[in-house]
C-alpha cells in the first residue's frame, strides 16, 4: 500500500462482492525467478498482454473486512476464449475457468491465476456487479472450491478411476442411457476409503447422493444398478479395490455425518452445477 499503511482507508471497497469485476484496469503481475544480477528474492513480472479485466475471488466477508487489518483481496484475470472453449467450460470440463454471469460475451474468469491487490486499489476500480442470479453466484463459489479444494487422490486411484470418470462425463446431459439417467439424477458422488489413502490395501465404497424426488430421472435402484454395472468393468491398481457393497445410495438425510466427513467428492461433482446442464443450454 502507498506511503502509510496505518492511515485511515476510504471504504468504497465494501460495495464489492465475490464475482464482481472491473474491465480495462491494468496488467497481471506474477512472481518468477529474479533477472540476472538480482540476488535472491522474487522477481516481479507483468504479462505481455493485459487481460480484459479482473474479477474478485475473495469471499465477500473478507472483501468488506477492515482494510487496515486486512489490506488485500484476491482477484483473477478475465480472459477471452472461443466458442469451443466456452462449451467445454459450460460442461464443467475446465476446472480452472469459471463463468461470471454479467461478464461480456466470451470472457471467463481464470480462477487458477489469483493475484493480490490492495483494497485501496480495488476502491478506484469501476465495479460491475458479477451476478444477479443467486444460483449462478453459488455455482461460481463452487467453481472456486473445486479449483482450490480438490482432494489429491493417489495416482493409482486416479489411474483406476479414469475410465469411469470419462464415462460419467460423456453420459452426463445425455439421459438416453442407463448411466446418463443415473448421473443426471445425482447431486454428488463421494468415495469412502476403508483405510488411509496411502495404506498398502484400500477398499473404496461409492456414496451416490441423489436430488429431490422431482429431479430424479430414474428410481434409486436403477441408479445403483447402473453404477454397479460400470464398477464391475474397472481394473484396480496399486492395492485399491472395491468394497462390499460397492455402492450406497440415498439423499443427504440418509447418510450419517461420519459417512460424509470420512468420504471425498469425485471431481465429476462439478457436472452437477455446470452451466450447460443447469440452464439446459448448450452454450451455458
Amino acid at each position: 500500500m502507498a506511503e502509510d499503511d496505518n492511515r485511515a482507508v476510504s471504504t468504497p471497497h465494501i460495495e464489492w462482492r465475490q464475482g464482481d469485476f472491473a474491465l480495462g484496469v491494468g496488467s497481471f503481475l506474477f512472481g518468477d525467478i529474479p533477472e540476472v544480477g538480482d540476488i535472491g528474492g522474487i522477481g516481479a513480472f507483468f504479462e505481455g498482454r493485459d487481460p480484459a479485466g479482473f474479477a474478485v475471488v475473495s469471499q465477500t466477508c473478507d472483501i468488506v473486512s477492515d482494510p487496515v487489518k486486512y489490506a488485500t483481496v484476491a482477484v483473477c484475470p478475465l480472459v477471452d476464449v472461443d466458442s469451443k472453449r466456452i462449451g467445454e467450460v459450460a460442461r464443467g470440463h475446465v476446472p480452472r475457468l469459471g463463468f461470471i454471469e454479467n461478464a461480456p460475451q466470451g470472457l471467463v474468469a481464470d480462477i487458477a491465476r489469483p493475484m493480490a491487490i490492495s483494497k485501496q486499489l480495488l476502491s478506484t476500480w469501476k465495479r460491475v456487479k458479477g451476478f444477479t442470479d443467486e444460483a449462478k453466484a453459488r455455482a461460481f463459489a463452487q467453481s472456486l472450491e473445486r479449483v482450490f479444494g480438490r482432494f489429491a487422490f493417489p495416482n493409482a486411484f486416479n489411474n483406476s478411476i479414469r475410465p469411469l470418470d470419462k464415462k460419467i462425463k460423456s453420459k452426463y446431459g445425455k439421459p438416453n442411457s442407463p448411466l446418463g439417467k443415473a448421473v443426471n439424477s445425482l447431486v454428488e458422488i463421494r468415495v469412502r476409503p476403508s483405510a488411509s489413502w496411502d495404506s498398502v490395501a484400500v477398499r473404496v465404497q461409492f456414496l451416490l447422493i441423489f436430488d429431490a424426488d422431482e429431479k430424479r430421472l430414474v428410481d434409486p435402484l436403477a441408479i445403483k444398478e447402473a453404477f454397479e454395472t460400470e464398477l464391475e468393468k474397472m481394473q484396480w491398481q496399486g492395492g485399491f479395490g472395491i468394497e462390499d457393497p460397492p455402492v450406497r445410495i440415498g439423499s443427504y438425510d440418509d447418510f450419517l455425518a461420519r459417512d460424509y466427513v470420512e468420504s471425498v467428492p469425485l471431481d465429476v461433482n462439478a457436472l452437477s452445477f455446470a452451466a450447460r446442464y443447469a440452464n439446459n443450454d448448450e452454450d451455458g
